[in-house]
């Protein structure tokens, strides 16, 4: 059965109670009100069981500590773990894409994507998860899988999921036109860096323009590195970006995945998790409590992920088959319970960690994220095609430091080959406009000072998802009620989910020397 639930939390998918009549309706508050576990290194983690066998007083307890030693350091057999929700979509497009994903346990619950075609499949996945889309082409071209994978797509699902990204990054003209558009209208300065052009020449030199996996792959590429241009310009980006992509100078690389339809050879994509061997009994597990009347897995269509704070008490879900369990004796009622346990932290795979003493700048997420400022970055978008090269000016007009890290991992979001680059880029356009909104939004005195982006923190990113890490020390009311610490969350103009973490870190207490 499914319990309610707070924002952020999993959900009690299936629970087993074996014990006198009515303790599974007394036990269900405590469950609830349990302080379920979480990965404590914003891993999510699938457990494939866990029982216990209690006092009806202790039982919550009981396997709420269960639950804590399986994720902390559970059987590998028994325990999965990813970095990420975009470590877990690669790994399952990645077996959906071998036709093996029914033969791993721990896919149970995407149960209903097996029987359809590997292309439909893999749309679906791409469907609900088109924030995650960015992050997972990386993994998957990092694995060697991403071209297998793009050959599994038929133009129908290609258009299916570029019409989900198109959604999300609110193009609401979508792309129309991308393959007759004229390039030379864009932006001189775009730039696609090398470590993209690598990992997609080999389908634009494949593909033609025409070809939809030819236009999401051009999305994806322009969603990451010249949003602002896109959003602005979508067709004549895209054009540009194919333009550039067919005449890069780059050797096509060739695809190193040994990835079939029949299911042969290595899988590559085993380096995206961790799995304990595979074990035949997995697909038993997985229904063997339709003997006791219980609900099977949920097949619906709702998306496979689940959110939860880092401390935020999560509910897992329960389901699967109870062993060893005891019977009531005549003191106390022995209970057992059951479950897989899908768990999530919000935070992106820590690839790219970087020790700031300008972590205020991002705080400038929120001024650019104003329908004033997005306004001038539409009109100026041949100026400043990236919103990484918006942030970096409107920064140094707040005395960014140059020397700091934070100049380098901006240099890198940019493609550029050198800190040094960065002070080639085009002035902030419409400056006195954008200099004069800031003044009227902000106090000059308490706000708009190079005091507001000197501010310790640290910061992880990969492609699509950006979290800032802040002391509590660091929360201020002026701040808060300026909305400046507020989390960004999705930013389509930056094509990434931004998340600011305040929290006790010692180490960002004060600035680093």
């Amino acid at each position: 059965m499914t319990l309610p639930q707070q924002p952020d939390t999993t959900r009690i998918h299936r629970l087993i109670v074996r014990g006198p009549s009515g303790t599974r309706q007394r036990l269900l508050p405590k469950l609830e009100a349990s302080h379920w576990p979480a990965p404590t290194d914003g891993s999510w983690v699938l457990v494939r069981q866990v029982a216990a066998s209690a006092g009806k007083s202790r039982l919550a307890s009981e396997l709420v500590e269960k639950a804590r030693q399986q994720i902390n350091s559970g059987d590998p057999s028994e325990v999965v773990r990813f970095a990420s929700l975009a470590a877990l979509v690669a790994a399952l497009i990645t077996d959906l894409s071998r036709g093996i994903a029914s033969q791993r346990w721990y896919w149970q619950r995407w149960s209903r994507f097996w029987p359809l075609p590997a292309g439909d499949a893999i749309q679906q996945v791409m469907q609900e998860h088109p924030r995650e889309l960015v992050s997972v082409c990386h993994l998957l071209a990092s694995e060697g899988n991403l071209i297998d994978v793009w050959q599994r797509l038929s133009a129908e699902n290609s258009s299916a999921v570029l019409s989900a990204l198109c959604h999300e990054l609110g193009l609401t003209h979508h792309t129309r036109g991308s393959a007759t558009a004229d390039p030379k209208t864009d932006s001189p300065g775009m730039v696609i860096p090398s470590r993209q052009v690598r990992r997609w020449q080999p389908i634009f030199a494949t593909l033609p323009d025409t070809d939809p996996r030819s236009t999401l792959a051009a999305l994806v590429i322009a969603t990451e590195s010249a949003t602002v241009a896109l959003l602005a310009e979508p067709a004549t980006t895209l054009a540009s970006i194919r333009e550039r992509m067919k005449h890069s100078g780059e050797p096509p690389q060739p695809s190193h995945s040994v990835l079939t339809l029949n299911g042969t050879g290595s899988h590559a994509g085993d380096r995206l998790h961790t799995p304990g061997p595979q074990q035949s009994s997995g697909a038993t597990d997985s229904h063997a409590a339709s003997q006791d009347n219980e609900p099977g897995p949920q097949t619906t269509s709702e998306s496979p992920a689940i959110r939860i704070g880092t401390n935020t008490p999560a509910i897992p879900e329960l389901s699967g088959a109870g062993g060893g369990l005891t019977a009531p004796d005549a003191d106390t009622e022995a209970l057992s319970a059951a479950y897989d346990l899908p768990q999530n932290q919000s935070l992106a795979i820590r690839s790219d960690r970087v020790r700031t003493d300008m972590g205020g700048a991002l705080y400038l997420l929120n001024i650019l994220n104003r329908p004033p400022i997005q306004a001038i970055m539409e009109q100026a978008w041949q100026t400043l095609p990236s919103g990484w090269a918006w942030l970096y000016r409107l920064a140094r007009e707040l005395d960014l430091d140059q020397e700091d890290p934070l100049c380098a991992f901006l240099a890198e979001r940019l493609g550029l080959e050198s800190v040094a680059e960065l002070e080639s880029l085009p002035q902030l356009p419409q400056r006195q406009a954008v200099l004069s909104l800031a003044g009227q939004w902000f106090s000059w005195e308490d706000l708009w000072s190079p005091t507001l982006i000197r501010v310790p923190a640290e910061l992880a990113y990969t492609p699509g998802h950006l979290d800032l890490y802040l002391d509590n020390s660091q929360v201020r009311l002026e701040l808060r009620l300026a909305g400046l610490d507020l989390n960004p969350g999705w930013l389509p103009w930056l094509g990434t989910v931004v998340t600011f973490h305040f929290d006790h870190f010692p180490h960002l207490q004060r600035a680093t020397s």
